[in-house]
């Protein structure tokens, strides 16, 4: 597999793997947000090592002035807290300027669902990081997606 620069996570999966609160499990069984975006503004991708296997986040925006539209996530792992910490980081960005969305803390995420923070949350803020500087990128030079194409 190919990390982007290089970097890749861990995640002290032992600490959560029976974890799992009232709020994670609903998120885990219900996920909300689950989706590839089609002509998103934002992309991040993030890369990590869960547990014994290797799984890439991705998290896609679609804004409008500024505030964050839509928020969506995609995993290639079917990991349930993954599910968990997609739909809880989704779910507070919606509506949130993009300063107010990097303001948004690791343990933030964690902490919606009444677990502690072991990677997901920072794993999960990096590929945010990421998406908002892809929408940056692309609305300060609008000329570079006609050379990309964005699906």
């Amino acid at each position: 597999m190919n990390f982007k620069n290089g970097s890749q996570q861990k995640i002290d999966i032992d600490q959560v793997e029976e974890a799992h609160t009232e709020k994670a499990l609903e998120y885990i069984n219900n996920p909300k947000n689950l989706a590839i975006i089609r002509n998103y503004d934002g992309k991040g991708e993030k890369t990590a090592k869960v547990g014994k296997q290797i799984a890439t986040i991705w998290i896609y925006l679609k804004i409008k002035d500024d505030v964050i539209q839509k928020a969506s996530y995609f995993s290639d792992s079917l990991g349930g807290l993954i599910h968990a910490y997609g739909s809880s980081l989704t779910e507070m960005v919606k509506g949130k300027t993009m300063r107010e969305a990097l303001w948004i803390q690791p343990e933030y995420i964690s902490a919606s669902l009444d677990l502690p923070e072991t990677g997901y949350g920072a794993w999960f803020k990096r590929a945010l990081v990421e998406a908002i500087n892809d929408y940056n990128i692309y609305k300060s030079a609008p000329w570079k997606k006609m050379y990309e194409q964005k699906y």
